[in-house]
């Protein structure tokens, strides 16, 4: 009967004034909790949600925490695993109280100020800024980033920052929460949102009792087509026009550095290199294989994107096998630019392509060459174009299938390891 009294009060409460009393009569805020006993017999407190951090790993997969979740809390009771924070988890390193803040989607430890080191740093470089990735007008951003150097580290936290651009509207610079390192360090920066028109964008930071502004330059929006309707297997889908990477804004049918796009690893969202990387090895490059199922979570002949790993938009995705070999079946073929001999004498080669005519249209692919799989050193541009599929190797489960061509060889399939990097072009779903 006491539980049904304190929920009838409770109910009273709300529908009074709005608010809810538990172990009191009077409730002076929103919620109002009286401890029960004040001579420890009893536990006292409010137990909030508990997660691990691999669980909510699974729900931004899912989509579960987004705008109408902001200011939700938790504690989570282990930290997620190293290799699952990414996205909202980014920063679920630790047990303890976390906040979702939905302007940055992401989880945000909650830490005692008695217990926190101040962030500071003597020196904010914007002059000295690393940029990656291309703005176009009317193009939401994807894969640009901003690293801003700094010095004089003490080694203490700072807030994250969501920064509105200036000039060209329409850009949000996010900076997550973190710790300066000792010393000198680097900021980085992700680039969100759709520029509003072409020119200047502008960030204005102030951080770590330091100020400073760094901008970004917004390219006209493209008069090309985005996409391009081809014949795959009998049925017309729409092939995106330029590969991953590249920059949209320029013909995707005269061969240069620009449309070349970047290289990706078989199931990896990220790339490893662009266009511009240095043709030498690169350090510390990821030599793992990525797990079967990474980029198709259905079948063959019934694909379903894996959008936690898939470089592709939305509403589009990396082509199965069987769709590439439907795409070459219903093409022919004819080749552009002076073609390298060997694997290194084409490292500043852009001018090679292979020119498919589909559909009665044509659609073109850069001879990219590739990254080694075993050092990220640069192969073969100029040489040969390589294009991920979706589809594993299972009898060779370190391998995966992508389309490729040379000069003299017809388009075909073939399977290397995973590591690889090649490039990417994306189907409608």
């Amino acid at each position: 009967m006491r539980k049904r009294y304190l929920l009838s009060i409770c109910l009273m409460s709300v529908l009074s004034y709005g608010q809810v009393g538990i172990n009191n009569k009077v409730p002076r805020s929103t919620l109002d909790v009286t401890e029960k006993t004040i001579d420890g017999s009893h536990a006292e407190g409010l137990m909030i949600p508990r997660e691990t951090g691999n669980a909510l790993k699974l729900a931004d997969s899912a989509g579960v925490y987004g705008s109408d979740q902001d200011a939700t809390l938790i504690f989570v009771t282990k930290e997620a695993d190293l290799s699952k924070r990414t996205g909202q988890v980014e920063k679920v390193d630790s047990r303890g109280f976390y906040f979702f803040d939905a302007g940055i989607n992401r989880w945000v430890k909650i830490v005692s100020s008695s217990n926190t080191n101040i962030g500071q740093i003597t020196q904010l470089l914007c002059s000295s800024s690393a940029h990656s990735g291309v703005l176009t007008s009317g193009t939401p951003a994807s894969g640009v980033t901003t690293q801003i150097p700094y010095n004089g580290g003490n080694g203490g936290s700072y807030s994250s920052l969501s920064l509105p651009s200036i000039g060209v509207t329409g850009l949000t610079a996010i900076l997550t929460a973190d710790s300066f390192q000792n010393g000198s360090g680097t900021l980085n920066f992700s680039i969100t949102g759709t520029p509003a028109a072409s020119g200047t964008a502008t960030f204005n930071i102030s951080l770590g009792g330091q100020t400073c502004s760094f901008s970004r330059t917004v390219k006209a929006g493209s008069s090309f087509a985005d996409d391009i309707e081809v014949i795959i297997d009998g049925k017309i889908r729409r092939m995106k026009a330029h590969n991953v990477g590249a920059d949209t804004s320029e013909n995707p049918d005269i061969p240069g550095q620009s449309i070349i796009g970047d290289y990706f690893q078989w199931g990896r969202k990220d790339p490893v290199a662009t266009a511009y990387t240095s043709s030498s090895a690169i350090s510390g490059y990821n030599t793992t294989n990525a797990a079967n199922k990474s980029w198709n979570k259905g079948s063959e002949s019934i694909p379903q994107k894996n959008t936690l790993n898939d470089p592709c938009p939305s509403g589009y995705r990396v082509p199965t096998r069987a769709e590439w070999q439907g795409f070459i079946t219903a093409s022919t073929t004819t080749n552009i630019g002076t073609w390298a001999l060997s694997a290194t004498d084409g490292a500043s080669n852009f001018s090679v392509a292979k020119v498919f005519k589909n559909n009665g249209n044509t659609i073109t692919f850069p001879g990219g060459g590739n990254r080694f799989y075993a050092t990220g050193a640069l192969g073969y541009r100029g040489n040969n174009g390589n294009y991920w599929s979706s589809t594993e190797n299972e009898v060779l489960n370190t391998d995966a299938y992508f389309m490729s061509f040379f000069k003299d060889i017809a388009p075909a399939n073939y399977s290397l390891s995973r590591p690889y990097g090649f490039s990417v072009r994306c189907i409608s779903e």
